[in-house]
């Protein structure tokens, strides 16, 4: 297994990892908005924002076959310039098999590299694998947005985290 960049190359590949992606795993994963609906639409969606400089996306890869999906969204506003967005999501099959933690940590060094000093995600509360795995790896919980979502009739609390690298003396 091995993790790469993601590029336009990787359209087939990437939409059917999207179609495989069972309810629950969609439903974890705050980018997708708890269904992926239109594979397609949403791949293409991916891919356009990585041609567009707008982030960088990440494949953990099985020779061809897409197990694990990341990315790393920049913001548009100089204030912002220091801080990424990430986001990962593994197929359901491979959860729990330490391979979101390869990926993070690739992601994690990508960030460093760019200089970037904060890696910001958020993530649903009543997620404990997610939660672990991001702690796991340094991620703080900044704030709970409480019953900042209602899917099905139930609330669910969305929780704000980071990774601050490159600590300046500055207080945080």
């Amino acid at each position: 297994m091995r993790i790469v960049r993601l590029t336009s190359n990787h359209r087939s590949a990437l939409t059917r990892f999207l179609k495989q992606l069972d309810k629950r795993t969609t439903h974890d994963y705050t980018h997708f908005g708890y269904r992926i609906g239109k594979p397609t639409e949403v791949a293409d969606r991916i891919l356009k924002g990585i041609t567009g400089g707008e982030m960088l996306g990440y494949a953990l890869l099985d020779k061809k076959r897409i197990l694990g999906f990341g990315h790393l969204d920049f913001f548009s506003r100089k204030e912002k310039e220091h801080v990424v967005k990430l986001g990962i999501v593994l197929h359901q099959r491979y959860q729990g098999k330490g391979l979101g933690k390869k990926l993070l940590d690739s992601m994690i060094a990508d960030a460093a590299r760019m200089g970037k000093e904060k890696i910001w995600l958020a993530t649903y509360a009543d997620n404990p694998r997610s939660l672990q795995l991001y702690r796991s790896r340094g991620f703080i919980v900044e704030g709970v947005f409480r019953r900042e979502e209602k899917v099905h009739g139930r609330y669910r609390d969305v929780m704000s985290m980071a990774l601050f690298l490159n600590r300046t003396k500055e207080r945080d």
